[in-house]
């Protein structure tokens, strides 16, 4: 595999929207071994996937001083444990560009380390959009809208998406909580050979789950398969697939990148030649999926850009050319390290 190695140039302003989409390394004290060569005293990094530059990003300490869940369309859900008020932000505006949420004055939000969060639309100006908390290891959701009046707690049923008899239903917790993703105004979660679908709908009192049998692709043999990461394009729902070798650990070395679009009217995953036109992709192994528009951000189109757990690289892959290369982000960053994945919001 190809080795890119980046050389750094004089600094931008920390998350200067010229940056945007950007990887956030926590170096030294608070994220890797303080020991491990390369540690730099516990600084913040940022690299610029667009400009491939590394920063120091000493201002980007503000925007973790509340409780915070970065979605896939780049706005973080904030919680101040105070006051509960919450809000969503943009990282890339200075100051802060902030939408007012309903405050979550029942305690009903647990701690980021314990849930995920994601919204249903790009923007949160946009009508019928919902943000969601999502808890890892309870059937439970929290939810609410921009200028609504306060956040509802609902308990869906994970038995939606069983398979067989012997699946295990904390792992489907887990696949919701980890694998859902918004779209033209509803949530997308799949595990096996369901596509489940949460609708929040102004004339319902809770919201509805509901799941759709669809036909999956076959596994190469002698291949272990991450799950499906899927990712909301130009309203259609794509699904990217790592298959590689399970080496130990934590530790996965991608073999072969599969992007499918689900079909819906014939209820199948289909084999896609492109990500749809001028679109780019960025996936995080734990993190979430996200499309951008490629001509805008200086990319080239039809490439997934992915970043996995305990591995610094930033890895691109090249549906035309079937080819992937790794990007070195920067030599002061110890090689275990993973990233946290920021998207411009719209």
């Amino acid at each position: 595999m190809e080795e890119v190695v980046e050389t750094q140039e004089p600094a931008l302003p920390p998350l200067d929207p010229s940056l945007a989409p950007v990887l956030l390394f926590y170096c030294g004290r608070g994220g890797a071994d303080p020991d491990e060569e390369g540690d730099v005293g516990g600084a913040r990094l940022v690299y610029s996937i667009s400009k491939r530059r590394l920063l120091l990003a000493g201002e980007v300490d503000l925007l973790f001083n509340d409780v915070n869940w970065i979605t896939p369309q780049g706005w973080m859900l904030t919680l101040d444990p105070a006051t509960r008020s919450t809000s969503l932000r943009d990282p890339f505006t200075t100051p802060s560009r902030t939408v007012a949420l309903p405050p979550d004055t029942s305690g009903l939000i647990d701690s980021s380390d314990e849930t995920t969060g994601v919204i249903s639309t790009p923007t949160p100006a946009d009508p019928g959009c919902v943000v969601l908390v999502i808890h890892l290891t309870n059937p439970v959701l929290c939810y609410c809208r921009p200028g609504g009046t306060r956040w509802l707690r609902h308990e869906y049923q994970p038995e939606l998406l069983v398979t067989n008899d012997h699946c295990d239903r904390d792992k489907i917790i887990h696949a919701v909580a980890n694998h859902t993703t918004g779209a033209s105004g509803r949530f997308h979660t799949c595990w096996s050979d369901k596509v489940a679908t949460l609708e929040f709908s102004p004339a319902a009192p809770e919201p509805t789950l509901s799941a759709t049998g669809i036909v999956n692709t076959t596994t190469p043999p002698a291949c272990f398969c991450l799950e499906r990461t899927l990712v909301e394009s130009c309203g259609e729902l794509f699904g990217v697939v790592f298959w590689g070798t399970a080496l130990d650990g934590n530790n996965f070395e991608v073999l072969r990148v599969l992007v499918e679009k689900l079909e819906w009217s014939s209820g199948a995953w289909v084999k896609a030649g492109e990500l749809g036109s001028n679109r780019v992709f960025f996936i995080s192994e734990d993190q979430f999926g996200a499309s951008l528009p490629a001509d805008e951000f200086g990319f080239k189109e039809n490439c997934i850009y992915f970043c996995n757990n305990y591995d610094k690289g930033l890895y691109v892959y090249d549906m035309e050319q079937g080819t992937t290369a790794m990007h070195n982000p920067g030599i002061e960053i110890p090689d275990s390290l993973g990233p946290i994945l920021l998207m411009p919001a719209a």
